[in-house]
């Protein structure tokens, strides 16, 4: 789970809109917020991820669904209220189901950062520093299933050590080093499936500093690694 930034309320869905929809959602109990538009905006924000457990998402994919972090059939007064909709894959919403963040919280991914509550050790999550809401937030969305989630994120993990391992043995330092480099940061970035692990393995495997150094003093650093550097430091949990 990484931190996501909520985007502004697309135009289509505006207060007149949603009103309608919600009286409609209240008479009715249909499911107004089932909308290609809506989907769309969630996916994009969420750079097509779900927003819990950094699966990939496609609109086309009915695996997709629209989540309400406060439920829908707890408040139906939010049930499209922007700030209330979460991009998120029909396993984890399935999880959810119609538990109460507000009796019993857990991690809102576009208001609280995850890396405050929850930490990584292998491929599994863990709270930090005891965290309650860290422990709930794994317990009710099941984050540590072993055949969905560990298992996938292991093996993308493994990718990221065998990359750093051949590069750190590559002794032709040039713009085909760079690059291949550059793949490998880009492939830890935010719109990449598990990037809260990935980038973690990335930047506390004792490979990658050297690496950095040997680009710096052939004069191969740029501003675009820099960036792309800062960027995947920032997703990674903490190691427990």
């Amino acid at each position: 789970m990484i931190k996501i930034e909520r985007t502004p309320c697309p135009t289509f869905l505006s207060i007149e809109k949603a009103k309608e929809l919600t009286n409609k959602f209240r008479e009715t109990d249909k499911s107004v917020w089932k909308n290609k538009k809506l989907k769309n905006a969630l996916l994009e924000m969420s750079n097509y991820k779900c927003a819990y457990c950094e699966t990939r998402l496609e609109i086309k994919d009915s695996y997709m669904e629209v989540d309400h972090f406060h439920p829908k059939s707890l408040y139906p007064s939010e049930v499209l209220c922007w700030n209330n909709l979460l991009p998120s894959c029909k396993k984890c919403n399935v999880n959810k189901r119609d538990h109460d963040p507000i009796k019993e919280p857990i991690i809102n991914p576009c208001e609280d950062d995850p890396k405050r509550d929850l930490c990584v050790e292998g491929a599994r999550l863990y709270p930090r520093l005891h965290s309650a809401i860290g422990k709930s937030t794994i317990d009710t969305l099941d984050l540590n299933n072993n055949a969905r989630l560990v298992t996938p994120r292991f093996e993308l993990c493994n990718l990221v050590k065998k990359e750093l391992e051949e590069l750190h043995y590559n002794n032709i330092i040039d713009c085909a080093f760079r690059n291949k480099f550059k793949g490998l940061l880009s492939a830890c970035s935010a719109d990449t499936p598990f990037s809260a692990f990935t980038s973690n393995t990335l930047h506390n495997d004792s490979y990658y500093s050297e690496i950095k150094e040997k680009l710096k003093s052939n004069n191969l650093w740029s501003d675009e690694l820099d960036e792309l550097d800062k960027a995947t430091k920032n997703l990674a949990l903490d190691s427990r």
